[in-house]
Parts: structure tokens; sequence; C-alpha cells
């Protein structure tokens, strides 16, 4: 079993700005990331307000956190935590689905959050070939091709916007009578002409074969009324759960399955253990703020490792 100074679970924002300043601290530091590196990040097509990067796609600045990290030493590995142990000592087990396992002075938990699925039936049926959460990942398969999009926020009005140059007709299935987003979004939306509002509508069904997707209906939850549209793909921002599984029986979770911290410190409350970005309970989540919850994390667990 190796023994490190600083272990990172999530390869997110603010994981990978920990990974920064935990190896610049000139601590041993490994993050673990069971999927690919870069977090939401990568299913971003462009932003427009992190600081000294206007206009930058979300897998390019992912990209420059990764280079960033690795250049300054910390070591970046695909896997899954399964489980923390030893949490009251000076020194944490952490045991991987790889079987592999670590003895870590600090842990910093950066897990984020997954997207919601959309609660009916279908979605297990068609999810992977049909039903993504991800346009910027999986729109160039419905090239021309008519899309409906589901939710009303940020995520999934921008992501339209990116799919309006690829795809066929959009149609933005919004439970409420307006969308949730800035002025700016909203205008781009309304002037794009193959992107089509349906408010206070619910998706009730998924129609198709089991294999390929025919069409969505809806139901105006204000009139009643159903409505069939054709579409061959479903892209679904409903919202998103914490990534917290496995730490439900080390005592940080509240209610909500977030953790909530110490902002002064990032700390759990239990020693050693800090956290960072979507899954510490928060009112906003966006990058800026992830990133500097993660710098703040790894500054507390270098002053905290110090005193062992």
């Amino acid at each position: 079993m190796e023994t490190i100074d600083l272990l990172i679970v999530g390869g997110g924002p603010a994981g990978l700005a920990a990974a920064i300043y935990g190896a610049r601290a000139n601590l041993k530091t490994v993050v673990i990331e069971k999927g690919v590196p870069g977090g939401k990040l990568l299913n971003t097509h462009k932003i427009d307000n992190y600081p000294g990067f206007k206009g930058l796609s979300g897998t390019d600045l992912a990209i420059k956190f990764i280079n960033h990290a690795k250049f300054l030493g910390a070591l970046i590995e695909g896997d899954e935590v399964l489980k923390i142990d030893d949490i009251e000592k000076d020194y944490k087990t952490v045991i991987l689905a790889s079987n592999k396992k670590y003895r870590t002075k600090a842990i910093i938990l950066a897990t984020g959050m997954n997207p919601k699925k959309i609660p009916l039936k279908e979605y297990d049926i068609y999810f992977g070939h049909g039903i993504s959460t991800c346009i910027v990942c999986d729109g160039a398969f419905y090239k021309n091709k008519d899309i409906a999009v589901i939710g009303g926020g940020t995520s999934a009005s921008e992501e339209s916007l990116f799919a309006s140059n690829i795809v066929g007709n959009i149609y933005i299935i919004n439970l409420f009578d307006k969308l949730d987003v800035v002025d700016s979004v909203r205008n781009s939306i309304e002037k794009t002409k193959n992107i089509h509002l349906k408010y206070n509508s619910e998706l009730i069904k998924i129609n198709g074969d089991g294999k390929k997707i025919f069409s969505i209906t809806i139901k105006n939850t204000k009139t009643k009324k159903t409505e069939d549209i054709k579409v061959s793909g479903v892209f679904s921002y409903i919202g998103w759960i914490p990534a917290s599984g496995f730490l439900k029986d080390i005592g940080v979770l509240n209610k909500n399955k977030f953790i909530t911290i110490n902002f002064k410190t990032g700390s759990t409350g239990i020693k050693g253990i800090f956290a960072a970005g979507d899954i510490a309970t928060k009112e906003y989540h966006q990058v800026s703020g992830a990133v500097s919850d993660g710098t703040n994390a790894a500054l507390s667990a270098k002053k905290y490792i110090d005193t062992l």
C-alpha cells in the first residue's frame, strides 16, 4: 500500500485546482477520477465568465487544468473510490475499485454531481442510444435530425444554442412559463429559428421500438392537452444530484446528501478530510467558485498535514 500526502477524489475544476496547489506545496498528490478528468467542463461548449479565458471551450479549459496539475507533479489516476477507512486516524486508507489502496494524510472530496435521471421507464431503455445528458458530447450523432431538450435552465438553453447549428429542429420542453436564464441567453434562444419553446410542458412518454426513439409525448400542465413531437434524440438537463454514495457511512453528509463544510477551511468536521466544489453545500455552482474551493481546501490540507 502506497503512502501519500494528499488524495483528491474527483477530477473536475475543484479537484484539479486542489491538485495544482497540493503539488505546488510539495505534497505527494494523487487525484482519483472514475470518469474523464474535467468534470462538467467537458459538457460545456463555451465559457464566457471564467476570468482571463473569454470564449474558451470547457474541454480546452479542462485540458489546461489537467496539464498544469501534471506539470507540477500531481498524479491523475482513472479509478473509483469505493471506501474510506481509518477516518479517525492520522493516516486514512482509501480503497479503490481496482483493489488498489492508498494510505494518505489528507483527503479532499471533490466528487461533484451527476445528472438526474428522467423519471420515466424509457430512460434506462434508451440511455446511450437516444437519450443523453450532453449535447456537446453527442449532438453530432443527430446532424440534421430533430431533438428534444428537457429543462429550462442555463445548461439546457446554452447547449440548445450550441446544437442549433448541427441538428434540425430543437424542442425545449420546459415545465415552467419562462426560461431560468440571463436575458442575453433568452434573447438568443428566441431569435434562433430552429429552437421551439414548449412552456408549461411535461415530458410524459418517450416513444420508440426499444432501439430507436421516434417521438416524445408531452402534456401541457395548464390545459392538460397532450402532444406528440417527432424527434430522434432526447437530451436531459433537469438538474443534478450529489455524487456521494460511497460517503454514506463516514458521517460527512447532510440530509440532502451534500457535504456541509466550514467555508473558511473547507473542513468537513473530520480531521484531515476536506471538501470542495459542487459536492459542498452552496448557493452557486460556477467554475470560478469550484477553483476557489479547491484552492482553499488544498491550502487547509497543507496546514493540517504540517501539524502531523
